[in-house]
């Protein structure tokens, strides 16, 4: 039979079974407003474009910009959507297409003493200079200290561990944290591409694949009135 693994000292939540959504839904749904009216908050939108993007009919950069969105009970401080060379490839279907695409999300101290709460952590997670220290502790007396970074397992976020003390004493990381974040799931092939903690705050930054996303004619219709007059498709 085998060997039952130790439990961990620190349990975070299981994976959710949410499906991810993929990058083209999420920049369509910034494009045609669905992410807006969904998540009750308004979207900032700046353009770039070239004269010599102007005749191919393309964009050099998009940038979308939310505050305060709450995901999960969690708010999200800032969330920055950040898109090049977006254009519509004539044909039949027509293609949405672009070229890097990527995000960045700053979430605050309160707002993580907020979330624990509403989702019933059994931890407290204090935003530092050296990362997320995550911290166990009975009638306010310390159990545990785990000193984690932020990182990516499949489509979630998750913590990974970087020092561990039990009881004031170094212990071994090795099974000390598992689980994930109880969040929505990143977008397909979401890419953990820089983390910068500091004190109060954390800001990660993710990379997606292009999009080539055949245009049918229900998404053009929701497109056209934010795309037109810069495409003719």
């Amino acid at each position: 039979m085998p060997v039952p693994e130790d439990p961990p000292i620190l349990q975070l939540a299981e994976a959710p079974e949410e499906e991810p959504p993929s990058p083209a839904d999420l920049l369509i749904g910034l494009l045609d407003g669905t992410l807006s009216r969904v998540a009750r908050r308004p979207v900032k939108v700046r353009a770039k474009v070239s004269p010599v993007a102007a005749m191919l009919g393309s964009i050099d950069v998009i940038v979308f910009e939310l505050g305060e969105l709450e995901m999960a009970g969690l708010e999200v401080d800032r969330i920055v959507v950040h898109v090049e060379n977006v254009r519509v490839q004539p044909g039949f279907p027509p293609r949405l297409r672009t070229g890097e695409i990527g995000f960045k999300a700053t979430v605050a101290q309160e707002a993580i003493d907020r979330w624990t709460q509403r989702t019933h952590l059994p931890v407290r997670m204090l935003l530092t200079e050296e990362g997320v220290i995550v911290k166990t502790s009975v009638r306010g007396f310390s159990i545990g200290e785990v000193a984690t970074e932020v990182a990516v397992t499949g489509h979630f976020l998750t913590l990974r561990p970087k020092r561990a003390s039990i009881v004031g004493l170094p212990a071994p990381v090795v099974g000390m944290l598992r689980g994930f974040l109880p969040l929505p799931p990143l977008p397909r092939g979401a890419r953990l591409s820089k983390v910068e903690h500091e004190e109060g705050s954390v800001t990660a930054w993710f990379e997606l694949d292009d999009i080539d996303q055949p245009l049918t004619p229900a998404i053009a219709r929701r497109l056209r009135p934010s795309l037109l007059p810069r495409f003719r498709f």
